[in-house]
């Protein structure tokens, strides 16, 4: 099987985890179903990886047991495959159907070779006999060698040679013709999807701040599942403390500029898959919180990440007692240690908890 076939199903995919999962926006051009919305797409993806092999792994200088074997899991794989690819298209909502594909050579003549040879080698239509095929002995390895006595013939015996090669190629063809319907269908959605962002990016400052979590619910929703307490009840309590302490003030400010920055990317991501920007991204793996500060000069940094990793996470009070403890021990600032006091006490409510934390992350940065 050719790898850029392959490469295409990938691609399908990775817009599905993405943005079709994870946007309504984007999910609303397609028959986004209860079921579908299950395991269902995966199960399909994973098939579809499993009989790949069963296609391209043609057995040599075999055995006719395991020649006969090979054919009837390489026709079976592909018939199965083109039954996937009239799911995608269903649920995709590329308004093709069974009649569609019956019309492309690539599809029917496959499937008619899988009929006749693995579903149904005697055929009757009621009750008459319509014809029978048999795997013959004498197959080449790059051929499909059988049988055939069919009513069209007047029953007359006849030796059918398939090249194994041709059967891929149509298949082949098949495949990348409906993947890159797929395909086009999905850039359209995420070219429609970047135009939304856009009108919110442009409206980030403009509009109040209720009415602005009101669309990112509406339309960038994976965006309030990005990080602590995002959640639009806890943001409304937070704005509504702005004026009581700068905890407040700082993770409302940096709401909205990790907002900025999550359009940014994901703008750019869409460009990615829609083939205007190559993924140029290095994929070093950075420290979580990759945070130093050098307390005296020509001393080494101290970094603090390990402790505000451990405290990233809610824990009781001894755990919490024991990491802040380190964070101590390296640091003396007055308003950090005033905030883990803070952090102590409200170690069971999130939005104290969580503000206090990111503004000793924005203190100990700065």
């Amino acid at each position: 099987m050719e790898n850029k076939t392959i490469e295409k199903l990938d691609k399908i995919a990775e817009i599905w985890n993405n943005f079709i999962l994870e946007y309504k926006f984007c999910n609303k051009y397609i028959k986004f179903t209860d079921e579908i919305k299950t395991n269902y797409f995966g199960d399909i993806l994973g098939y579809f990886h499993d009989t790949f092999s069963l296609i391209s792994n043609i057995p040599k200088n075999s055995v006719n047991s395991t020649k006969f074997s090979f054919y009837i899991s390489f026709l079976q794989a592909i018939y199965v495959q083109q039954d996937f690819v009239e799911e995608l298209l269903y649920i995709f909502n590329c308004k093709k159907n069974k009649s569609d594909l019956k019309n492309d050579i690539n599809y029917s003549k496959n499937r008619e070779i899988r009929n006749e040879l693995v579903g149904h080698p005697i055929r009757k239509i009621n009750g008459k006999f319509i014809s029978s095929t048999l795997f013959s002995y004498h197959s080449k390895d790059d051929e499909i060698e059988y049988l055939r006595y069919h009513i069209d013939n007047n029953y007359s015996f006849e030796k059918v040679n398939i090249k194994i090669d041709d059967v891929i190629k149509r298949h082949i063809f098949f495949l990348d013709t409906y993947f890159n319907l797929i395909i086009r269908k999905l850039e359209v959605i995420l070219l429609r999807f970047k135009k939304q962002i856009e009108i919110l990016e442009e409206n980030i400052l403009v509009q109040d701040f209720e009415t602005l979590l009101k669309i990112i619910s509406a339309y960038f929703e994976k965006f309030l599942e990005s990080d602590f307490i995002y959640d639009v009840e806890s943001l409304k309590i937070i704005y509504s403390k702005t004026n009581e302490h700068k905890r407040y003030r700082y993770f409302i400010e940096n709401f909205y500029s990790t907002l900025k920055e999550y359009i940014v990317c994901t703008k750019d991501d869409i460009d990615i898959f829609t083939g205007k920007q190559k993924d140029n991204f290095s994929e070093i793996e950075l420290p979580l919180f990759p945070i130093t500060q050098n307390l005296i000069k020509n001393k080494k940094d101290v970094s603090y990440h390990y402790e505000l990793g451990k405290l990233s996470t809610k824990r009781n009070f001894p755990e919490f007692e024991f990491f802040s403890s380190l964070l101590k021990s390296k640091c003396n600032d007055t308003e950090v240690l005033n905030e883990l006091e803070f952090m102590e006490r409200n170690l069971h409510n999130d939005i104290e908890y969580y503000s206090a934390y990111k503004h000793i992350r924005y203190l100990l940065k700065n």
